[in-house]
């Protein structure tokens, strides 16, 4: 009788680890298999899109691009001190502003935020200006100067995270994010 000769290659070697692997209980330590987490984040002009698409909490607009909105919204409803934002996250308030939760080795000092000034029209968005200090907010102020304020809060400014009271109601900011121009009418 002939036996079936065992393959050795590499490949096959290999594709015998992977489909072990992906089997429950064979290849992880029991606790189920998890993608490893990403190591940064860096955000594309196609990466901003409609703000009346992402979730709104209070007069914050936010989503995750790595999957992690339910965790960010979490944190947006419910601020806590120390807690920080995953990477992926990104944060607007202004159709032409946003901040996006960049990978650990970013900028630590900064919790790892990219600040981002935003030209915006029916066509989308394109990053006009983009990275921590050299990036002014549509009043004339540097980004990271007003949030820095909120350091305590993962830089995320709102009425009592210490941050410098913006010249615009709650109302004016809703009717900014309701005539985002990148929004089908």
């Amino acid at each position: 009788m002939l036996r079936p000769q065992r393959s050795t290659s590499p490949w096959f070697i290999a594709l015998t680890l992977c489909v072990l692997a992906s089997l429950p209980g064979c290849g992880d330590s029991g606790g189920g298999s998890s993608p490893a987490e990403p190591q940064d984040f860096a955000a594309r002009a196609s990466d901003f899109e409609c703000l009346k698409n992402w979730v709104k909490v209070r007069n914050i607009r936010l989503t995750n691009r790595l999957g992690h909105l339910d965790e960010a919204v979490a944190l947006a409803e419910n601020p806590v001190a120390g807690k920080q934002y995953p990477i992926g996250t990104i944060i607007q308030l202004f159709p032409g502003e946003a901040m996006v939760k960049r990978g650990s080795e970013y900028d630590p000092e900064n919790h790892n935020w990219e600040y981002f000034e935003l030209t915006i029209s029916k066509d989308g968005s394109a990053i006009h200006k983009r990275g921590r200090d050299d990036v002014i907010n549509m009043f004339g102020d540097q980004c990271f100067g007003c949030h820095v304020a909120a350091k305590d809060f993962d830089f995320i400014c709102e009425e009592t995270h210490g941050c410098v009271k913006l010249p615009v109601t709650g109302a004016q900011i809703a009717a900014l994010q309701e005539v985002d121009p990148r929004c089908p009418n």
